[in-house]
């Protein structure tokens, strides 16, 4: 009886000494949440707007990019967790494929979109991490050619025309002021730093997904302003500084 009645008294022990340990353990998380609450409703629900210039798309140019783009961004902060977001951009390209072929097209384009802080509970931080996503939509006119040699603008490829692979020869391929439209989404995970009273700097990391496009019977675009390369998806990157004007007390 006595390894039974041993067995029993440990047990008990076990469960007290659980149950003393669980009591602190509850009383701390409430705590916590009670902290958390309270921090929330000092958070006011307008806390300013952010205003932004992207100056990732002209570096990347001046280091041999093939496009060209710029943006502003607006950005208001609500309760410091939920930021909706308009992008407004032009891109541009005029380049030479190995070939000859020219290709030209500039356009704006307009992102609408969200992002979330994934660290709003913390109201002092000089930074924060968040995630969001955007609509975006260009509708944009292209140029793609072969000029003649005597053309000016021609680019030195191997041959001014296209060749016919079935018949032989060659014929000029001619087509401007194509026009086409595009939308897409992107998700995006990004940063922002604080470095000096209002003005903050940070990068973006974005996912871009093709969803709809209405394009030319002649030839499908090379450049999409806001999007990129043409094709299914692609990955972009946005490097901000912006502006914040603060909420008035």
């Amino acid at each position: 009886m006595r390894p039974k009645t041993l067995r029993y008294s440990i047990f008990t022990v076990n469960l007290l000494l659980l149950f003393s340990l669980s009591i602190p353990a509850q009383a701390q998380e409430k705590e916590e949440k009670k902290k958390e609450s309270e921090v929330t409703e000092k958070i006011p629900l307008y806390n300013g707007i952010f205003i932004g210039a992207d100056i990732y798309g002209l570096g990347a140019s001046v280091f041999g990019s093939d496009f060209l783009s710029s943006e502003i961004s607006l950005e208001v902060d609500l309760k410091n967790r939920f930021l909706p977001v308009a992008e407004i951009g032009y891109g541009t390209t005029d380049t030479w494929t190995e070939t000859g072929i020219h290709y030209k097209s500039n356009a704006p384009y307009f992102r609408l979109g969200l992002n979330y802080n994934t660290m709003h509970k913390k109201i002092n931080n000089i930074g924060y991490l968040y995630v969001g996503f955007r609509y975006g939509i260009s509708s944009f006119k292209y140029d793609v050619y072969t000029p003649t040699l005597e053309d000016p603008t021609y680019g030195g490829g191997t041959n001014p025309n296209l060749e016919d692979p079935v018949w032989g020869g060659s014929l000029p391929y001619d087509y401007r002021d194509q026009k086409a439209t595009m939308h897409w989404v992107e998700f995006l995970a990004g940063v922002r730093v604080n470095i000096y009273k209002n003005i903050s700097m940070g990068w973006a990391f974005r996912m871009k997904y093709r969803s709809s496009t209405s394009l030319s019977k002649y030839g499908d675009p090379w450049y999409v302003p806001g999007f990129g390369e043409y094709k299914g998806n692609n990955i972009g990157i946005t490097y901000t500084i912006s502006y914040k004007i603060p909420a008035k007390k």
